[in-house]
């Protein structure tokens, strides 16, 4: 008879143990998805912050009022305006892929 009571006084405590690290284990996982969410951000925040300084770089570039001192001075500058024009539509466009995601994942971390 007293085992009896012992097992069901275990069998209680085990339940007990078990529903508190299902909360735990929940809590646990929520926090991870935010946690995940908001690095994302972050990295698309710093995405952001080298574009930008991509940019202001190549708008040096691109406001140089240099137009060469021969033909093949020209060609130089004129082929280094190309790539940086190139390039910045390729880098935005890319960005704008990219973020589009962390974008929606951030509306999904204010609304939960």
């Amino acid at each position: 008879m007293c085992y009896v009571l012992h097992s069901d006084a275990i069998a209680v405590k085990q339940s007990q143990v078990d529903k508190l690290y299902a909360s735990l284990k929940d809590l646990a996982l929520e926090r991870r998805d935010k946690l995940g969410e908001v690095l994302k951000l972050y990295k698309l925040n710093r995405e952001i912050e080298d574009l930008e300084q991509w940019i202001a770089e190549r708008e040096v570039v691109a406001g140089s009022h240099e137009l060469g001192q021969d033909f093949e001075h020209v060609t130089v500058i004129y082929i280094l305006n190309l790539h940086a024009f190139f390039g910045l539509q390729l880098n935005i466009g890319l960005c704008l892929l990219h973020s589009f995601s962390l974008i929606v994942a951030y509306w999904k971390y204010l609304n939960s």
